[in-house]
């Protein structure tokens, strides 16, 4: 659902694919490489190295949660009628049925069946099928939308169950948030006052960067002939103390024959792709998982309910890119995010 990096790595492989620089005592330390899927990037102010505690607080969650690792508790699940869970995975599907319900469908972790239906890939960019392709896949919609649905998943003290074997999670849109928030406790249990936990884009910081100053994140400004290379920013925030997502749909989308702009974001309760005019949402909130999960909600009601959406959850701010009816970039935002943003 993220505008991430295609690369994918192991958590063995994390430790030869970071690198980190030789701070002084007490001064800002980085780590960079690859994780589940995309990059990642720890900053931090410590005395010490707590590079090692950061891959631990990983590890545990690329065992419980990691889409990645075909031995995760997730991936049993997908391949299992139930399991045992442990405290990660029964967390992450109980946040999932409390959003399923707050967003009155629109929020489904168990859309498994329809990505494979649909097949969007990573590297979808700007692809035109025909409308007998549309049609196609459309007309398989009644033998799979049986199988999706989180009613259909039950909890049962430590015990995941599914109505049916076939279904299958696809929790990316909000267990990698919920990762970040695991290594983020880790720095917090550690005595850590300032740092920067940031992967796929997605970040939870504290306290100040390495200039003294708050953390400033960029936000794309969505066009879809930008690349990593050549991408601006439509504006830049300073935060503190919070977590930020970004969801867009201006690199991974196609093009159906007859003009209609599809998006790779799928609307659990219609089954099919989303095709409105939001081109990019951020979420400003206390936990990474939370603002992950808003995210996905908000692209895919679209832009003129989202920020009404957004108002029913606390403590959360967004901004959102879209187009209005005659093609041209528009944005919104919360009053809250204007407090957020740079005006340099």
């Amino acid at each position: 659902m993220k505008l991430k990096s295609i690369l994918i790595a192991t958590i063995a492989a994390l430790t030869t694919a970071s690198c980190q620089n030789s701070p002084k005592e007490d001064a800002y330390r980085r780590h960079t490489g690859f994780v589940f899927g995309t990059s990642y990037s720890f900053i931090y102010k410590s005395k010490t190295d707590l590079y090692k505690q950061i891959l631990d607080s990983l590890a545990v969650y690329d065992a419980s949660l990691s889409f990645f690792n075909p031995n995760s508790l997730l991936s049993q699940l997908n391949d299992a009628d139930s399991i045992v869970a442990d405290a990660h995975l029964l967390r992450v599907i109980q946040v999932a049925k409390d959003f399923h319900k707050s967003s009155n469908g629109a929020f489904d972790i168990t859309i498994g069946p329809l990505s494979q239906l649909w097949r969007f890939t990573k590297d979808l960019h700007n692809d035109t099928i025909s409308v007998q392709q549309w049609d196609s896949i459309g007309a398989k919609l009644d033998s799979v939308k049986p199988l999706v649905g989180l009613d259909k998943i039950t909890i049962d003290g430590n015990v995941v169950r599914k109505a049916d074997r076939r279904m299958k999670i696809n929790a990316s849109a909000i267990a990698e948030g919920y990762g970040i928030d695991i290594a983020a406790a880790v720095l917090d249990s550690l005595g850590v006052t300032d740092y920067m936990v940031e992967i796929g884009g997605e970040i939870h910081c504290k306290g100040l960067n390495p200039k003294g100053k708050k953390w400033r994140v960029g936000i794309d400004c969505p066009n879809e002939k930008s690349t990593i290379i050549n991408r601006k920013n439509k504006r830049v925030i300073e935060v503190s103390d919070c977590a930020v997502s970004t969801s867009g749909s201006y690199r991974q989308c196609y093009h159906v024959a007859d003009g209609r702009r599809i998006q790779h974001t799928i609307d659990p309760r219609t089954g099919y792709p989303v095709c409105h005019s939001m081109e990019s949402v951020t979420v400003v909130g206390q936990s990474t998982a939370i603002t992950d999960v808003l995210c996905t909600i908000l692209m895919v009601i679209g832009p003129d309910s989202a920020l009404q959406k957004i108002g029913s959850y606390p403590n959360v701010e967004a901004y959102i890119i879209y187009r209005d009816a005659d093609g041209n970039q528009q944005e919104q935002m919360t009053d809250g995010f204007r407090l957020y943003l740079d005006e340099q």
